[in-house]
């Protein structure tokens, strides 16, 4: 993605076509990423299973094929605003970082990303919360007037902290592992060789994004099922809601429990999902935005 100024409306619209290809081909990876969150040492509700594949029969098993897509309506109403209101701040901020006519630094791509990380980050936090507790188990509709009415607007916004480190951390090196990337690597003489540039590109910055946020998630996804313990029905979310509330005693459990791995569980699904699909959003995205000229 060049630093070219762009309107907004061109690389909202172009994130968003990006962001709902890599959702509908890439939901059953973010389904395991979340269950595998969710179990582990001292923890009942949890399915305990034994990596990612093992995580995918047993869900297909156990719900049938569409279980794999849970929480799919929910995460669509998340990616949408959160990959367009990603790159359009992070066009903002690197306009403001950086006027120079060629790429901006790598300190400054890290910067801006991860500013842009964090005011994403407040705009998405309620429908994340839904998303969660939707795909934690068989949460049913109409999850979100539920929480609301059991737990009131702030159970919406549970995970606020946790959420926002973890989409700065995430977009700190999604931008700059990216634009690094194009920088050192030979120029494209083809739009076939721009578009392998792009995958390529997205695919290392999508495996970089996942390492650095990974820990964040773990804390963020534990936080947010606890919100939906309001749910008579939400099993998982009762039993995490007994527990620590905040994100930092949430951590420091983890530690004690489960040790530095833990703040590692799902990480292979979640590379899985975000290294190829990284790579599907931003090659899209720069097709896309060319046609806005």
């Amino acid at each position: 993605m060049a630093e070219a100024k762009r309107p907004a409306y061109a690389s909202f619209a172009a994130a968003a076509v990006a962001a709902t290809t890599e959702l509908i081909v890439m939901q059953p990876l973010d389904v395991v990423k979340t269950r595998m969150h969710l179990q582990g040492t001292g923890i009942k509700t949890g399915d305990n299973f034994q990596g990612t594949a093992a995580a995918i029969r047993g869900i297909r098993q156990s719900e049938g094929l569409a279980g794999l897509w849970r929480g799919f309506v929910p995460g669509l109403c998340v990616v949408i605003p959160r990959r367009g209101f990603k790159f359009v701040f992070y066009d903002a901020f690197i306009s403001m970082l950086w006027t120079g006519k060629q790429k901006a630094p790598f300190q400054h791509s890290l910067v801006a990303g991860g500013m842009a990380g964090a005011a994403e980050a407040c705009i998405i936090t309620p429908l994340e919360c839904v998303k969660i507790a939707m795909q934690s188990e068989k949460a049913k509709r109409g999850c979100m007037k539920a929480m609301v009415r059991s737990g009131g607007v702030s159970s919406l916004y549970a995970g606020l902290g946790a959420t926002v480190a973890k989409h700065t951390a995430h977009s700190c090196f999604y931008f700059a592992a990216f634009h690094e990337t194009k920088k050192h690597a030979p120029k494209a003489s083809s739009r076939l060789q721009q578009i392998a540039l792009d995958l390529a590109s997205g695919f290392i910055a999508g495996c970089a994004a996942a390492t650095a946020n990974n820990p964040f998630d773990v804390v963020k996804t534990r936080q947010q099922v606890g919100a939906a313990g309001a749910l008579s029905s939400h099993a998982a979310g009762q039993e995490f809601a007994a527990g620590p509330s905040s994100w930092p005693s949430i951590a420091s459990q983890l530690l004690r429990q489960d040790g530095i791995s833990g703040f590692y569980k799902g990480y292979v699904a979640k590379v899985a999902r975000l290294g190829p699909g990284s790579a599907m959003i931003f090659c899209v995205y720069e097709q896309v935005v060319s046609l806005f000229g």
